[in-house]
């Protein structure tokens, strides 16, 4: 008798990867501000209370943020520049903390920079606020904030230098936006 071989065990051709493709919108507001869309930039949307991270022309990450809050009489003004120095754990607004701040730029109401939620020091203890309003609406003296762990993710990308584009907020009310 003739030995009959096993039939070989077919190999799947490989998926191709999808290639990821920047949003069509985010591609248009770095170029109209002088950005290349195939590099790296961030760009912060008020009205969505959400940044856009962008690495190589790919959206790397989205995070929710909460920029100036209108009711109380601070914005945060619209601005495109460069994403500056570090500044870390600072205190502001007298007894208020906030960890991995990087500077932005000066406006007529102070320095605006983009950090982790302020908190006050209670027996060593963080007590955060408005961390119920990222992603949702606007609620800071002007700064962009990040929830503690999306500002640590953020100082790991050691953004200095970084393209941002800060678009207007068009809404109304802090709590309508």
């Amino acid at each position: 008798p003739t030995p009959i071989p096993p039939t070989p065990t077919a190999t799947p051709s490989p998926t191709p990867t999808p290639t990821p493709t920047l949003a069509p919108e985010l591609a248009e507001i770095a170029r109209a501000h002088g950005f290349d869309p195939t590099g790296d930039f961030i760009v912060v949307n008020q009205n969505t209370q959400r940044m856009h991270v962008v690495k190589r022309g790919v959206e790397i990450r989205t995070l929710p943020v909460s920029t100036g809050d209108p009711d109380k009489g601070y914005r945060t003004p619209a601005w495109s520049g460069r994403v500056g120095r570090y500044w870390g754990t600072f205190l502001g607004r007298g007894n208020v903390w906030a960890d991995n701040g990087w500077w932005l730029f000066q406006a007529p109401g102070g320095n605006i920079l983009i950090h982790g939620l302020p908190y006050l020091l209670k027996d060593g203890v963080k007590e955060y606020e408005d961390a119920q309003a990222l992603g949702l609406y606007p609620a800071s003296s002007g700064c962009i904030r990040l929830h503690p762990q999306d500002a640590e993710w953020f100082t790991s990308l050691q953004p200095e230098g970084m393209p941002i584009i800060i678009l207007p907020y068009t809404g109304g009310s802090s709590r309508e936006g």
